[in-house]
């Protein structure tokens, strides 16, 4: 029954609709998992000198872009030097690329965390919300951040410095927010004492979907450090239009009917659905 209310309900911008549904093949999550494990590989070849021999400008020169990423010294707050000095000795990237290639490749433990460990739900190979569809657009998106910073950073009138220097900060506390949500969440649900209880620990007590919040600040934060303040605006308002539209009321939906009366006491207490005060 659970089945035909998800297809009858079924939104085309709803990557995950099978809320509810558990079991099923392992195919899809450990397809998932191989292809992010090979995104920071490409991020680096993107990132690394051209002189490097795994640079794909190396390998491939006519893919060279015209004028160079920048490369310059780099003084962001909170981020030790000494992490900076060590991506250059082992991997040869300059500041600038360095950060880029964090931004690409520390999301990774958290995908793969929910992919394998937090997520409970089906996650077939094929279809809506399938593995291929998925995997192809969150992996398509980070590896975009990498081109976009060695082809246009250097001559895109939106990306600036100054900008980039402070991006680390709201990205790592997105990142931050966005961790700590989901696994404080799977912690809870681990409990069987806790088992058909609405957790409301945590960030969850602030805001009824903290995670979506730490998953938009970080994402737009790495969009800005990458490809400036246009391109990173445009992926704001395009997770803005995704939560608002469906991602959230879809999943409120789904909270409502399963959990009954316990999910209106819920929103009594947690009035703020993303952002406390606004929305």
């Amino acid at each position: 029954m659970a089945s035909k209310d998800t297809k009858a309900a079924l939104d085309p911008m709803d990557f995950f609709p099978f809320r509810g549904q558990y079991g099923g093949s392992s195919m899809g999550t450990i397809f998932f998992v191989a292809v992010r494990l090979i995104v920071p590989l490409i991020s680096y070849s993107l990132l690394a000198p051209h002189t490097h021999a795994f640079s794909a400008f190396r390998r491939f020169p006519w893919m060279l872009p015209s004028i160079s990423a920048p490369i310059g010294t780099l003084d962001i707050p909170f981020v030790p030097t000494a992490l900076l000095v060590f991506l250059h000795k082992t991997l040869g990237l300059q500041p600038y690329p360095a950060i880029v290639f964090l931004g690409a490749t520390l999301p990774t433990f958290s995908f793969i965390a929910y992919t394998a460990l937090w997520r409970r739900e089906r996650f077939p190979m094929t279809g809506q919300g399938g593995s291929l569809q998925v995997t192809t657009q969150v992996n398509l998106v980070d590896i975009m951040h990498s081109i976009l910073f060695a082809y246009l950073a250097s001559k895109n009138p939106t990306w600036t410095p100054a900008l980039f220097r402070w991006m680390p900060i709201p990205f790592v506390l997105g990142l931050i927010l966005h961790v700590w949500s989901d696994h404080s969440k799977y912690i809870f649900r681990k409990d069987a004492r806790n088992k058909g209880k609405v957790y409301t620990g945590g960030p969850w007590g602030v805001v009824r979907h903290p995670n979506f919040l730490g998953f938009t600040v970080w994402r737009t934060a790495f969009a800005i450090a990458a490809g400036g303040w246009a391109f990173g605006g445009s992926m704001f308002l395009g997770f803005i239009y995704l939560f608002y539209f469906t991602s959230i009321p879809v999943l409120e939906g789904y909270m409502k009917g399963k959990y009954g009366k316990q999910w209106e006491v819920v929103t009594e207490k947690v009035r703020w659905m993303f952002l406390p005060g606004i929305w």
